[in-house]
């Protein structure tokens, strides 16, 4: 196996990885629900990723500003939002940077799709929370959404389901593999491409030592996540001043089942 799949970006990946029309017709009823109303005109998505979401916001009407640590997902985001024709603003940066970055008054801050993790630590966690407070009017809302870390750690999960995609780069297998570490998980990110004009036979499928007879090439990445239970997300909204703080288990807005919920959104008030 070869170690890269050439002229694929990361952010490539993770468009073609997820399944935009079906996710976004999943969550866009909860998203309107609650913009609706809190009151939302001005949304931050803070670790924006390749902008649907954000692209999303700004088709309702809204005022969006997507801010991301990547160039290259920052790069796909505004590709995207061209692609769909709506204006979205987005910003290089990270967590702990909003309040220098987008300023005051805003009415939503979300960040979604397993960003938050990336913060640095539990100190990291309480500095993003407070930045989130700072830029929120008072009532704006926050919305947290990402793995339930509280059942992968109490599980001791290794590997999150597989994903097959069928791309004009061949077929694509995405995994995501688990270990864990001193207050995080580890997650190694592996994706498996098969050009479309070396379809495996009986005679070299097992070759892994030939790419050019099997066809599959490999690209993987290792990233660190500080572990986010519920119940430290709960206790660190408040402290940066949140209240009616809760937590679903999914999009349709059924309470969480720590121990059966792949997925937490965490919804608070400023």
């Amino acid at each position: 196996m070869a170690e890269e799949t050439p002229g694929v970006e990361p952010a490539k990946d993770y468009d073609q990885m997820v399944d935009w029309g079906k996710r976004l017709a999943r969550e866009a009823p909860f998203f309107r629900d609650l913009f609706a109303r809190v009151g939302v005109s001005r949304v931050v998505d803070v670790g924006c990723g390749s902008g649907k979401h954000a692209i999303m916001f700004a088709e309702w009407g809204h005022e969006v500003t997507g801010v991301d640590p990547s160039e290259s997902m920052l790069a796909q985001a505004r590709e995207n939002a061209a692609a769909a024709g709506v204006g979205v603003r987005f910003v290089e940066g990270g967590f702990g940077e909003l309040e220098r970055l987008v300023g005051g008054g805003q009415d939503a801050v979300v960040t979604l799709g397993n960003g938050l993790p990336h913060v640095d630590g539990v100190r990291g966690l309480h500095e993003a929370l407070r930045d989130f407070a700072a830029v929120l009017r008072p009532g704006g809302v926050v919305v947290l959404h990402l793995l339930n870390h509280g059942r992968l750690i109490d599980g001791r999960i290794r590997m999150m389901p597989a994903v097959l995609r069928e791309t004009p780069e061949g077929d694509r297998v995405f995994l995501k593999v688990l270990d864990y570490v001193e207050d995080g998980i580890m997650f190694d990110f592996v994706t498996l491409t098969r050009a479309p004009d070396a379809a495996p036979s009986a005679d070299n499928a097992f070759a892994y030592d030939d790419p050019g007879a099997t066809g599959w090439h490999l690209r993987s990445r290792r990233s660190v996540h500080t572990a986010l239970p519920v119940e430290l997300l709960a206790d660190a909204l408040a402290g940066a001043g949140f209240d009616q703080v809760a937590a679903f288990g999914s999009h349709a807005g059924k309470p969480l089942d720590r121990a059966a919920d792949e997925s937490v959104i965490v919804v608070a008030r400023r």
